[in-house]
């Protein structure tokens, strides 16, 4: 009998929640023996919109790139201690708005979108929206939204967990 989710997708910007949301994910992918996908989202300093109308050159592209593995090379380091041996992982780093790239990177059969909630303050959801609610309302699949932690628990553990080989060896990672 086949498992009905089969890879774990989850947004990761390393915040605290999404560190949390990771933490849940891998924990959900073990569970299921499905394969771990976590997703960074980024845009350039100039912000979404200006991205699509004016999209930055092929170099500083690279460069926004290059930062976005770094970051999601970190988060998995902070949350996970590297990644895990025991899962086969799929690290995406992509260039746009978050929301709708979650759920397009989750849009397979069997596909299972793990995402933070209320990590961001008022203003920034009224300016930008939430990501999670937008998942929900709009991602095939089902979609899990781990809570905010207590303050102060997230970063306690994140030193507790942390351990000195790097997340991902290449952008590819383990598959």
């Amino acid at each position: 009998m086949r498992n009905a989710v089969r890879r774990v997708v989850v947004g990761v910007d390393g915040s605290a929640g999404s560190l949390d949301a990771l933490r849940k994910a891998a924990g959900e992918a073990r569970r299921h023996r499905a394969r771990l996908r976590p997703v960074l989202v980024h845009s350039s300093p100039e912000g979404d919109y200006v991205d699509m109308v004016c999209p930055p050159d092929p170099e500083l592209a690279r460069e926004l790139d290059g930062r976005a593995r770094a970051t999601l090379a970190d988060a998995c380091e902070r949350a996970l201690g590297g990644l895990p041996g025991d899962l086969r992982c799929e690290p995406v780093v992509a260039r746009g708005q978050a929301g709708p790239l979650l759920v397009a990177a989750a849009c397979r059969d069997g596909d299972l979108l793990v995402v933070g909630g209320g990590s961001h303050g008022a203003v920034h959801r009224f300016l930008t929206g939430s990501v999670s609610r937008y998942c929900l309302r709009h991602a095939p699949c089902p979609v899990l939204v781990v809570p905010p932690a207590p303050a102060g628990r997230g970063r306690r553990r994140d030193r507790r967990r942390a351990r000195p080989e790097p997340c991902l060896s290449s952008s590819a990672g383990k598959g």
